[in-house]
């Protein structure tokens, strides 16, 4: 989220008395110096939970769309917070008609109207938390829907929350201009398609492009779907593929950035199968990329340089977080930022609140001058 949206969503919070102002400050702090997007830093200070942060912000989109007023949602987002339900379910307690907004959120539509398969709806839902993006940004920047299909989905989404559309019409509307638009859609969207950007990654040729997109096309799959499957692509670098892929769609990233972070994050040595109890700092920033033996040569210099230092010494000044974010930021002054987000994501890390895939994904990011707390 930018510091605009991410004020929008904590003022709203204050002002419905969910939030205070003392947390808002904390949670835009947090999100500031690591990177993380707004509500994922709610739900990191354990302010909100996962669930409830998804009806308030069904919540929100329901207010913004004009729906409901704002005295009614105020109601509905705190039932929501204090008893742990579902927005719809606030609004009926509260005596108002929800209008559908039960099972009418965008990604269960396109899957009932069959235009997205459920592995495809769970593939885009995970990159969509990651990046704190709506959902309809990454479905649009899908080479498998077209950018029309996710807007007419939206308008009748919005339709059927006012009550001018009943569900299963909706869901039919969607279902019959996915059929029109199916021949258009190999006609690409006017953006970079997931192949194309792999490409310029270096990360596959334009021969294994070409062949993964025939196999996945004739087993009916995502082509990310399918690269992860034949483990051509870790899952780790797809989910930054595809976040990559619709930050370009909307402007907030350039082709050659997004390559350096989807090779940063391909560098990426890490096993599903490790035990990370144990990592360093030291080691995250080694994984992450940005600790390379150049710059630990440098530190370790520094560190040569005080005759005070003992071998033991040495060795705890590089395995301590404390010392070792002090010594980078003594020898890397330009990377103080850069440095800053690196601990707190370890910490985060530490604290189990991120896991360490999700924090290195993150300081990718951040590494490559994107912060994704600046881009929904």
């Amino acid at each position: 989220m930018s510091t605009q949206s991410a004020s929008r969503l904590g003022n709203l919070l204050q002002e419905f008395g969910v939030l205070s102002p003392e947390s808002c400050s904390k949670t835009e702090e947090l999100s500031t110096f690591s990177g993380l997007p707004f509500g994922k830093c709610l739900i990191l200070l354990d302010l909100i939970s996962d669930d409830d942060l998804k009806e308030v912000l069904d919540g929100q989109s329901l207010l913004r769309e004009g729906i409901f007023t704002k005295p009614v949602v105020a109601q509905a987002i705190r039932e929501v917070c204090k008893e742990h339900i579902s927005i719809s379910e606030a609004l009926g307690k509260l005596g108002e008609k929800s209008k559908a907004t039960k099972r009418t959120r965008l990604g269960e539509l396109l899957n009932d109207a069959q235009a997205i398969s459920p592995k495809q709806l769970e593939v885009a839902l995970k990159v969509a938390d990651f990046a704190s993006l709506p959902l309809g940004h990454i479905l649009t920047s899908f080479d498998t829907l077209e950018p029309a299909l996710v807007d007419q989905a939206i308008e009748i989404q919005r339709k059927i929350r006012k009550g001018e559309l009943e569900r299963g019409a909706g869901v039919e509307l969607i279902r019959q201009t996915n059929q029109d638009l199916s021949s258009k859609i190999s006609a690409g969207s006017g953006h970079f398609a997931l192949g194309e950007i792999l490409r310029f990654a270096k990360l596959l040729t334009s021969q294994q492009i070409d062949e993964a997109v025939a196999a996945a096309s004739a087993k009916k799959q995502l082509l990310g779907e399918y690269l992860v499957e034949m483990q051509l692509v870790s899952d780790e670098t797809m989910t930054a593929a595809l976040c990559v892929q619709s930050l370009i769609a909307s402007h907030l990233l350039s082709i050659d950035s997004g390559c350096e972070v989807i090779g940063s994050v391909a560098r990426f040595k890490t096993s599903t199968a490790q035990d990370f109890d144990g990592i360093t700092f030291q080691d995250f920033l080694k994984i992450s990329g940005y600790l390379t033996n150049s710059k630990l040569r440098v530190v370790m210099t520094k560190l040569s340089s005080d005759p005070s230092q003992t071998f033991d010494a040495f060795k705890q000044s590089l395995q301590d977080t404390s010392k070792l974010r002090e010594l980078l930021t003594e020898c890397f002054a330009d990377d103080v930022s850069l440095i800053n987000a690196g601990a707190v994501l370890f910490q985060l890390v530490q604290l189990k609140k991120l896991n360490l895939n999700q924090a290195l994904l993150t300081f990718a990011f951040r590494k490559n001058g994107v912060s994704l707390a600046t881009v929904a």
